[in-house]
């Protein structure tokens, strides 16, 4: 409980007024918290010297809740991942990348309710077998099941400041904005540093607006996520991809 009464006083620190009657008997940033370091426990990866967790959580709420907290949005976000990773750090844990929390809405999900995916954005680091004088048997791990490239991707900037800026992609995630270090870096001043990303999930490539500020449109309707077919205009700002399948 000690850790939960730490994310409850950051969110009071940083979010003036947050746990006010608005949120009384309602869903509350404290559930998902707690939600997601059950979620990092159960999709952990126990390696010959380390355990790994993942490193990006995506929390789908109804509408209606998601309404609620996205005038908090960012700080939410925020002190959520700082969580996940002071969880980590406590229980001896290794995480592979930068803790990503994004929130999104599904309607499939009732009000006061929510649903959480986790993934490894990096892959996991191969260890070398330790030498130790004491041999010690361990009964064998079964290592998650990395996805197989069965599907190869191309975004191609077909009208824009980078028209003609291709990229072909995998399994990797994809970031898209103005921010240098992105896979795909634009010249929009009209897109956000991170404006989307494109992830390979269930064998097929899924489009998320990183919550930008002129919005991500797939064929002219705005969206938070989509599952991405062969043809598919995205426009950020003034700049439109195509979406092509090898």
């Amino acid at each position: 409980m000690r850790f939960v009464r730490t994310v409850e006083d950051l969110f009071e620190k940083y979010v003036d007024g947050f746990f006010n009657a608005r949120f009384a008997g309602g869903l509350q940033p404290v559930e998902i918290a707690k939600k997601l370091s059950r979620e990092m426990e159960n999709d952990k990866t126990v390696g010959i010297a380390k355990v790994y967790v993942p490193n990006q959580f995506c929390v789908f709420l109804n509408n209606e809740d998601y309404e609620k907290f996205n005038p908090y949005g960012q700080a939410i976000r925020d002190e959520i991942a700082g969580f996940v990773a002071q969880e980590a750090t406590r229980k001896g844990y290794t995480i592979v990348g930068k803790p990503i929390v994004d929130i999104f809405v599904d309607e499939a999900v009732k009000r006061g309710k929510f649903r959480v995916e986790s993934r490894y954005t990096e892959p996991i680091p191969e260890e070398e077998p330790q030498a130790s004088s004491n041999t010690q048997v361990f009964s064998k791990v079964a290592m998650p099941v990395r996805p197989s490239i069965d599907i190869e991707g191309r975004l191609t900037v077909v009208d824009g400041l980078d028209n003609g800026l291709s990229l072909d992609f995998g399994i990797e995630r994809i970031n898209i904005g103005r921010r240098e270090s992105n896979e795909m870096p634009l010249n929009d001043m009209n897109t956000s540093r991170l404006h989307t990303y494109v992830t390979y999930e269930e064998g097929a490539h899924t489009i998320y607006d990183a919550k930008s500020l002129n919005g991500t449109y797939v064929n002219n309707c705005r969206i938070t996520r989509k599952v991405l077919k062969s043809g598919d205009r995205i426009k950020l700002g003034n700049t439109v991809i195509l979406y092509e399948v090898k």
